[in-house]
């Protein structure tokens, strides 16, 4: 349920002490997060959650809202700090075979996200389907933005283990205009060199050609959101990485890893694309009767959509509408989406939206 301009009373009064109250906070709420997960741990109330540049409720967006998603109370919270730092990181608890799926939310612009990805997935393997995102501002400056009972972090990650099953929709819609291009020097999130070139060098010769708009250091990300990366997947689409600065006009930094001696393409996104391909993802997470819904769509596809992101919404709502009247869409706009496909890799991605109907 969605509470609009909440005060910290207002989101305890609506909290279970028989669940996990999982709680997902859009970034302009005015409230507290330190105050109320100590007053929610007084009170005796489980929570976990994070923060995200807005929320999503039917066919519109929320921007100072909370949405409290009421998990059973079998659910595991397993929190990771320091997720750049692999040293640090704990043994994962083991789970019973009961346990089916899994929400993961973590610091979208921590460097160490494929390494956690990675330690998830060689504990768990595709026993469970998995689902998520990036917290964090759209401001893109670090900051705590995962939060339990006992803290508020930042370079952290929280996955949420449940009882429930999951069919996941996946799509983007952006296409390829060039590449590939053989990425010879990154590290973490930045890339340095392209075809034994400054990354930048590249990828503005690129974009200029197809932009109505050149490149420019100042006003790199409004000419950047319509032409990300794309990571060659055979039989799938590109795993899409989204550039989002440059600070020397050399390298590029990007929400999401891409690893030296990767080759990329560069891709551009059409609108009607971008719908239809929602609407695909909708009609895969919900073939069949749900209890419920989560979408979790990157930031950067409402800021390339502008006006015509409530399509986007709208073909998702109404496909849901078909198979369950009673429910709404519900999800948060996120720094880079978390997903599998239950036979597939536990994946980082960008410019993607992930759907998924919970039974």
């Amino acid at each position: 349920m969605f509470i609009e301009r909440p005060q910290i009373d207002d989101v305890l009064a609506i909290c279970s002490h028989d669940h996990l109250n999982l709680l997902l906070v859009a970034e302009d709420t005015e409230i507290d997060i330190d105050q109320l997960r100590k007053k929610a741990d007084e009170q005796g109330y489980r929570v976990a959650g994070g923060i995200f540049p807005g929320l999503l409720y039917n066919t519109g967006r929320l921007d100072k809202s909370v949405l409290l998603v009421r998990m059973d109370k079998r659910a595991k919270t397993i929190l990771q700090k320091d997720i750049s730092r692999p040293g640090m990181y704990q043994p994962l608890e083991p789970l019973e075979n009961d346990y089916h799926s899994a929400f993961i939310w973590l610091d979208g612009l921590s460097s160490g996200i494929p390494t956690y990805l990675q330690h998830v997935y060689k504990h768990y393997g595709n026993r469970l389907n998995y689902i998520g995102g990036g917290c964090g501002s759209l401001s893109l400056k670090s900051q705590p933005c995962v939060f339990d009972n006992n803290g508020f972090y930042e370079d952290a990650a929280l996955l949420i283990a449940m009882p429930n099953t999951i069919t996941l929709g996946v799509k983007h819609g952006w296409k390829k205009i060039a590449g590939p291009f053989l990425v010879d020097k990154a590290e973490g999130n930045r890339l340095d060199q392209i075809n034994w070139e400054p990354a930048y060098a590249i990828y503005k010769k690129e974009v200029d050609k197809h932009s109505p708009e050149a490149l420019t250091k100042d006003g790199f990300f409004d000419v950047a959101k319509g032409f990300p990366f794309g990571i060659y997947r055979e039989g799938y689409e590109d795993i899409v990485r989204d550039p989002i600065l440059t600070e020397d006009e050399k390298t590029l930094t990007c929400v999401g890893a891409i690893e030296s001696n990767t080759f990329v393409n560069i891709l551009k996104g059409d609108p009607d694309d971008l719908v239809d391909c929602a609407k695909q993802a909708a009609e895969t997470a919900f073939a069949e009767f749900v209890n419920s819904s989560l979408v979790v769509d990157c930031i950067s596809r409402t800021l390339f959509l502008e006006d015509r992101y409530t399509e986007e919404l709208e073909v998702v709502h109404n496909k849901l509408k078909t198979v369950n009247s009673g429910i709404g869409l519900r999800g948060v706009l996120s720094l880079g989406e978390i997903s599998s496909n239950g036979d597939g890799y536990l994946e980082f991605l960008n410019k993607t939206i992930v759907v998924a109907g919970i039974s």
